[in-house]
């Protein structure tokens, strides 16, 4: 028994897309509010690949699947795919909020779209509908899932509650779209729905929650004009009345007090709006850390799943929920300890180990035991120069993999050297080529400048300095990075004093 029909859930949601695309299209042109134009948009085409894929024989389709232009529904699913995270930007105010993750998502939008669009001339011309098909599922489709699921979990750290309405219909359609994919894989049934039915669920939800969250955003754009309007008319009649009366006095005294009250609150706003500033500035280098590394430990615990090592891959996981959480976490302080730091590299190298097969020999040395807890220091200023140390340096060097972390102490600093035995910066640019070195270069910079903004925030000195390490014979034999911590500062003794 089947509860539901082909023909039904194609009727409902050709109907539904209709009324979204036409109304969204229409609102945004007049609005100017590019999340409803870009909605339109997303679900026009979403429209015309339904009509595609029409379960009603019509003359028309046949004669069109007839010829080169065979592959056009699957080209109008990489369209609404594009227009789906364009939408995404906007709705969220991505330009905002993550400038820099606004920009990867118009490169990486940009190049799916043109790759796309190549593919599928060639394919006509060539008249090898197949070619641009095999494309689209072996290619295109795990990319853009993988970039789906990436935007969802950036998602999480953006303020407001239009977030929850993007996580919650795209999420949503995920889910569904999956159950669609692997249930009739895996010889499974979800009730009496058919897998088409699946899919169709998940996009109708995807659709009622995404035109719910734009009519919510209306509402707090009415709000926020509302209430700017108020705030304007308060402003006017408190100015009003404080004219009338300063009128009453002597033209002197009013321009005099004027200019110093004048002078007073842009002092204030001046040094209140620096350190928010400063504040968001260190926020957002922060974020830029690029956790490429997550999806290379996920590919290693999927490869003790496909061996059927599910301790393994258990205990792996384990470990890597809880680096996730760790980093996640890390976007929302300005600091963390020392000591809790080092827990996170340990925790990455075990990670790391996955595919080094335990090779990476980690060493943490504190022979004079310094109390780390009494070091604060911006989250994940470490990993990244633990995982060029990895990269381009000990995965290119044969046999044992050293990293050492020594911690030392003099009257005026604590110095921490982090070593390893890899092929050295000179080789491994000689290996790794140019591009590569000119990304290690950035990173470094991007720390550089959270250090920089972590010492004014808090009055310290804290720097760090790469040294190439070479033998007798001026040979490499390895790279070491040196942080020294500086004692000098009036809030560093009363950290120890508190901690003593």
């Amino acid at each position: 028994m089947q509860f539901f029909s082909t023909f039904f859930f194609w009727q409902l949601m050709v109907t539904a897309l209709s009324i979204l695309s036409m109304i969204s299209l229409i609102i945004g042109f007049h609005s100017r509010e590019k999340s409803f134009f870009f909605y339109g948009v997303y679900t026009f085409f979403l429209l015309f690949y339904f009509i595609l894929a029409s379960p009603y024989d019509f003359e028309w389709l046949n004669k069109l699947y007839a010829t080169s232009f065979k592959a056009l529904r699957w080209y109008a699913q990489i369209v609404y795919n594009c227009a789906y995270f364009i939408f995404f930007l906007y709705f969220l105010d991505l330009k905002i909020h993550l400038y820099r993750f606004y920009k990867f998502i118009i490169k990486v939008v940009g190049v799916l779209f043109t790759a796309g669009t190549l593919v599928f001339v060639y394919a006509i011309l060539a008249k090898d509908a197949p070619l641009f098909t095999n494309f689209y599922i072996y290619l295109f489709v795990p990319i853009i899932f993988c970039f789906a699921v990436y935007t969802l979990v950036k998602s999480v750290a953006l303020p407001g509650k239009l977030k929850y309405f993007f996580i919650l219909g795209g999420g949503t359609f995920i889910v569904f779209a999956m159950m669609a994919l692997f249930l009739p894989i895996l010889g499974l049934r979800f009730f009496y729905i058919q897998p088409y039915a699946l899919f169709h669920i998940g996009i109708y939800f995807e659709q009622f929650v995404f035109a719910y969250g734009l009519a919510y955003k209306v509402k707090q754009i009415n709000t926020a004009l509302i209430e700017k309007s108020l705030e304007n008319q308060q402003i006017k009649e408190k100015q009003n009345r404080f004219l009338e009366e300063k009128l009453k006095e002597k033209e002197s005294e009013i321009l005099a007090i004027t200019a110093k009250a004048e002078e007073e609150r842009i002092s204030r706003l001046k040094s209140k709006f620096e350190n928010e500033i400063h504040h968001l500035h260190l926020v957002s280098l922060q974020s830029q850390m690029n956790p490429h590394f997550i999806f290379n430990a996920l590919n290693s615990i999927k490869v003790f799943l496909i061996e059927n090592d599910k301790e393994q891959a258990i205990y792996y996981l384990n470990k890597f929920s809880k680096l996730i959480r760790v980093i996640l976490e890390s976007t929302k302080v300005e600091s963390i300890t020392l000591e809790e730091e080092l827990s996170v590299l340990k925790l990455y190298v075990n990670i790391e180990n996955i595919r080094f097969e335990n090779k990476i020999n980690l060493q943490i040395k504190n022979p004079e035991e310094i109390n780390l807890k009494n070091i604060q220091v911006p989250p994940m200023i470490l990993q990244p120069f633990i995982e060029n140390s990895i990269w381009h340096g000990l995965m290119l060097r044969a046999g044992e993999k050293q990293i050492e972390l020594n911690l030392s102490e003099t009257q005026q600093r604590i110095v921490l050297k982090i070593y390893d035995n890899g092929i050295g910066r000179q080789k491994s640019r000689q290996n790794v080529g140019k591009k590569l070195f000119k990304k290690q270069s950035v990173g470094l910079k991007i720390n550089q400048e959270r250090l920089n903004h972590f010492n004014k925030k808090r009055d310290l000195n804290y720097s760090f300095k790469i040294n190439d390490i070479k033998d007798n014979y001026g040979k490499a034999r390895g790279t070491e990075i040196e942080f020294s911590f500086t004692k000098g500062q009036k809030r560093y003794h009363n950290l120890l004093k508190s901690g003593s």
